[in-house]
């Protein structure tokens, strides 16, 4: 069994005997002292991250490749022009995909090219945060603007399509 999050002290109240020549042993009643307000604040907030981890996923994820561009920036200077190349992957498969498969549908080709303007941006901003910093010049309102972008993106793709509306059935007038 994993431990508890907080420790929490117990108070042990005993009451006496009742009667005078009982033989049994006294009652003996183990109270949990109430969590402090920090204890309360952190559950309440575990719990409301836990019942939206879907939901958090982008900011994760956009919060793990921030922490990774800094790692890299130190310890990977050079990784700059690896990550320049899949910047330049995004618009090179959109090349590759128009003329293997070409789609004649409006919305393909819109979710194709955004789907190619942001591994093209989102590389762009990884080389640049390796290469320079994550947080020199303009490259914090870049990733903030990516953050918002992936959930955006994000929400759209796990929204619930809407059940198609059932054919009404009504006379028409004057029959």
């Amino acid at each position: 069994m994993m431990a508890p999050l907080f420790e929490r002290d117990t108070t042990t109240v005993r009451i006496p005997r009742q009667r005078r020549f009982s033989r049994q042993a006294p009652v003996v009643v183990v109270l949990p002292q109430e969590l402090t307000w920090k204890q309360r604040a952190a559950y309440a907030i575990g719990r409301a991250m836990w019942k939206r981890r879907r939901a958090l996923l982008p900011a994760l994820t956009s919060l793990t490749c921030f922490l990774a561009t800094v790692v890299a920036h130190h310890l990977a200077p050079w990784l700059w022009a690896v990550l320049a190349f899949v910047a330049v992957a995004g618009p090179g498969w959109l090349v590759w995909i128009e003329r293997r498969r070409p789609s004649a549908g409006r919305r393909v080709r819109m979710w194709r090219y955004g789907l190619a303007a942001l591994v093209m941006t989102a590389g762009a901003w990884a080389a640049a945060s390796v290469a320079y910093g994550p947080t020199a010049g303009l490259l914090p309102l870049l990733w903030l603007l990516l953050t918002i972008a992936a959930h955006v993106t994000w929400r759209t793709l796990r929204r619930p399509t809407p059940a198609p509306a059932a054919e009404s059935f009504e006379k028409e007038p004057g029959v």
